[in-house]
């Protein structure tokens, strides 16, 4: 032990006694005994063991599970991030964010980039490091809900630790922290955060959230370099406000946790606060400034708030918000009652507050958070029950934000509970080890509590192991969400998709004509359902399914891949000018799509066009690599153009 050690260690010994008027239970202040040094000790790292091992046990399993639904989408037919250039994306910003439009792909692609830059970077180091291989993706995504897990049981023990702790009280603070982490650790609500591999924007949020308080609260208390954990406060926080919008109520949290937990005057807790707080205008700027670039250059409130709202069926603010109270009740129920679990859920709108499952969901969150506050009331000083009232607080400031006034096109998505399920596992925490106290002391009865926290940890532990099964293929996924969302034509749509790549090509048919049943005019049920008729050798239905989808939507006109799926089928049919024509625009819009230069270089081969059947078959192999068929293909074209000369 060094000098320094053993003298700090001393002066903490000799450390004066606060008066009798003062609270026993107070929460450590800035001036007392760092409590960061307290986490290095032997039950900290024997319970970070404990909570390592239940994430690994959890989802180590999960690593090879294939990627499904927005994975697509946002990475693998994603070109925006893949390109590090783009990263310097505020240097054209115009440019950049309208860039998708022009090229008739989703506007989304170039929104969703622009806010959350961060998160594309790790997935650019995932396809740099192994392509679009899901292993370390899925990797990344459980060490950061390990790394969750124990800075979750770190704030906990930050905040509520005491000024002169009794054994009682350390026994309870290590008692609500371990459970805590290891309900947050076991729920399947997080199953979405981690194994679903795009919602690595949620789990890196709340990563970032979860060390900025760390780092924030560890300063108020730290003998040395306290300014420069306050800096590294500030800047992850601006990590996790371009990591994901969630975390725009980052500073607001930091204040109301000093404030109501460590007991701190508002004042002190908001000057403390100010520079994470001068954070604030960052993702709201962001939304005005993307807003006004695809609105042609007018600044329109209500256009950014409805930036990302359904394009096809966009929703008014109030309508959303209302849902949003049974939403917000429907997560509590999943975090207490974790059944019926659902990638895709189908879930009502609702247009009044007078509507009975709207009364009813606001009648529940009424109700819980006056349980809650009466309880805050009755405890007097505990810091316990002062900070189970915060992260109840917690709950509806994070989920506030998905849930809010800026109408999202999923009315419901369970990886939006993560972040704010860690308030609701800590509330609960409390209130368990407050339940302690109505027991007897001696054993058994004083275990009672431990031993329920071991049952509903494994019990959770089980639902999360068969529910990461039901994510082990594409097929199982949507299958089970085609049971608990049948009225959802997305929905019968990817059914169709997973089951046409698992070979099910008769099954993919049907699917994709019940998800054009319930919505005839959706594009990508079009596109789907054209595919699978030419897979199934049924190629005039298919181009006139193309050629009708084209007629519905303008768009699908510049978009590579509607273009590319109606070219290959007019090739088949032999209507090979019309297929050159249609492959040829693909071409203009997306000059490096393979397939679409493949199918050229075959065409221009029948017609005996030989010079522009190599320069096809060249771009092939330039595009997608070496490849022996093209090779052959190039060099029967050379002999056969050679010959050709030589006849002439």
């Amino acid at each position: 032990m060094s000098k320094r050690r053993k003298y700090a260690c001393r002066r903490h010994a000799a450390h004066v006694v606060p008066p009798a008027s003062t609270p026993p239970d107070l929460p450590l202040h800035p001036g007392c005994a760092t409590p960061h040094a307290s986490l290095w000790r032997r039950p900290h790292l024997l319970a970070a063991l404990v909570l390592t091992a239940l994430c690994a046990a959890l989802y180590v399993r999960t690593a090879d599970h294939p990627m499904v639904f927005d994975d697509n989408m946002y990475l693998t037919d994603n070109p925006i991030f893949r390109d590090a250039s783009n990263f310097t994306y505020p240097l054209h910003f115009k440019e950049f964010v309208l860039r998708p439009g022009e090229m008739g792909a989703d506007p989304d692609y170039a929104v969703n980039f622009v806010m959350r830059p961060v998160a594309y970077a790790t997935f650019y180091l995932n396809y740099m490091l192994d392509g679009f291989q899901p292993r370390w993706y899925r990797v990344v995504n459980i060490i950061l809900h390990t790394g969750n897990t124990l800075l979750l049981y770190a704030l906990v023990h930050l905040l509520l630790r005491r000024r002169e702790e009794q054994p009682a009280q350390t026994r309870s603070r290590q008692f609500i922290a371990l459970t805590a982490a290891a309900l947050f650790a076991a729920h399947p609500l997080a199953i979405e955060s981690v194994t679903y591999v795009v919602q690595r924007f949620t789990s890196l949020a709340a990563f970032f959230y979860l060390l900025t308080l760390v780092l924030y609260f560890v300063s108020f208390s730290a003998a040395r370099h306290g300014r420069l954990l306050r800096a590294a406060a500030v800047l992850t926080t601006l990590l996790g406000m371009l990591t994901k919008e969630c975390t725009v109520t980052l500073p607001l949290l930091a204040v109301l946790l000093d404030r109501l937990v460590l007991g701190t005057a508002w004042r002190d807790s908001l000057r403390r606060a100010l520079p994470l707080l001068l954070c604030l205008p960052l993702i709201p700027g962001l939304v005005l400034l993307t807003s006004a670039v695809l609105a042609g250059g007018s600044l329109d409130v209500n256009a950014a708030l409805n930036i990302v709202n359904s394009r096809d069926e966009p929703l008014s603010q109030w309508s959303y918000l209302v849902t949003q109270i049974t939403v917000v009740a429907e997560y509590l129920r999943l975090l207490v009652w974790p059944a019926g679990m659902n990638l895709d859920p189908e879930w009502p709108v609702y247009h009044s507050i007078r509507t009975g499952h709207v009364v009813i969901s606001l009648a529940v969150l009424a109700a819980f958070a006056g349980i809650v506050t009466w309880l805050w009331r009755r405890a007097g000083d505990d810091v316990r029950m002062r900070a189970a009232f915060a992260f109840m607080l917690w709950y509806f400031a994070t989920i506030s934000i998905s849930s809010g006034l800026v109408p999202l096109p999923d009315m419901m998505a369970e990886h939006r509970a993560y972040l704010p399920s860690a308030g609701i596992f800590i509330l609960a925490a409390i209130l368990i080890d407050r339940a302690r106290a109505w027991l007897p002391a001696a054993r058994p009865a004083a275990w009672v509590p431990a031993a329920a926290v071991v049952v509903i940890t494994l019990t959770l532990s089980t639902v999360t192991w068969a529910r990461n099964d039901v994510w082990s293929s594409a097929y199982t996924l949507w299958k089970d969400t085609a049971e608990k969302s049948p009225g959802k034509y997305r929905v019968w749509s990817n059914l169709g998709a997973a089951a046409s790549d698992a070979g099910r090509d008769q099954e993919a048919l049907e699917c994709f004509q019940k998800s054009l049943q319930i919505e005839p005019r959706f594009q990508n049920g079009m596109f789907n359902l054209a595919n699978s008729l030419l897979k199934l050798g049924r190629v005039k239905e298919s181009v006139s399914t193309m050629e009708r989808m084209m007629k519905l939507n303008e768009m699908a006109d510049r978009n590579p891949m509607a273009l590319y799926q109606l070219g290959v089928g007019l090739a088949r049919l032999g209507r090979l000018d019309d297929a050159i024509i249609t492959l040829t625009k693909c071409l203009k819009i997306l000059p490096d799509h393979a397939g679409a230069h493949l199918v050229l270089a075959l065409i221009r081969r029948q017609q005996q066009l030989y010079p522009m059947a190599l320069q096809h078959f060249r771009e092939v192999l330039r595009i997608q690599g070496e490849d022996r068929e093209i090779r052959r293909a190039i060099a029967e074209i050379e002999q056969l153009s050679g010959t050709a000369a030589m006849v002439r």
